[in-house]
C-alpha cells in the first residue's frame, strides 16, 4: 500500500479519520494525501410551482472557501511526527465525484473517510458522500464512524 487518500472535512470525525489512516500507513510507510472538498451551494431559483411561483431574487454572492491552512498544518505535523509523508489537495465542487477523481489521478491504494451518522431523512434527501464514494470507488474504502460502536 503506497498511497492513501484521506478525505477531511474538519468536522468532529476528522481527527479519527486521520489517525486511522496513520495507523494503516505506518507499517507500509505509505504516503498520505489529505483532500478537502469545498462545496459551494447554488442559489434557489424559485419557490413553489405553476402560476403562483414566487421568484427568489438572484442576490447570490459567491462563497469563498475557508482558509484551512493552519488546520492542514496541524494534520501534516501529526503525520510527519510518525515519519510519514503527506500532501494537501483542496478542491471545489461535488465531494464524492472529486474524491473519486483525485483517487484515480493519484492512483491511491485506499480511501479513508468519515461518516457523520446522519438520520435516514437526511440521508434520503441529501445522500451521503461516504455512500457515493463507496459505491463507485475502484479501490478499497475505509469508512470511520463519528462515534464508537457500543
Amino acid at each position: 500500500m503506497k498511497t492513501i487518500l484521506v478525505s477531511v472535512d474538519f468536522s468532529d470525525v476528522t481527527l479519527k479519520v486521520v489517525k486511522a489512516a496513520i495507523h494503516l500507513a505506518k507499517p507500509f510507510q505509505s504516503r498520505i494525501i489529505l483532500v478537502h472538498v469545498f462545496e459551494s451551494v447554488p442559489p434557489l431559483t424559485d419557490i413553489g410551482g405553476g402560476r403562483e411561483a414566487v421568484p427568489v431574487p438572484q442576490t447570490f454572492q459567491p462563497i469563498s472557501a475557508p482558509d484551512y491552512t493552519p488546520k492542514f498544518a496541524d494534520l501534516q505535523e501529526m503525520i510527519s511526527s510518525v515519519g510519514l509523508e503527506s500532501t494537501v489537495v483542496q478542491l471545489e465542487g461535488g465531494p464524492a465525484n472529486l474524491i473519486l477523481s483525485q483517487a484515480e489521478n493519484s492512483r491511491v491504494d485506499l480511501i479513508v473517510l468519515g461518516s457523520h451518522s446522519r438520520g435516514p431523512l437526511s440521508h434520503l434527501f441529501l445522500g451521503s458522500v461516504a455512500d457515493g464514494v463507496l459505491q463507485r470507488a475502484r479501490c478499497p474504502v475505509l469508512i470511520v464512524p463519528v462515534t464508537d460502536a457500543q
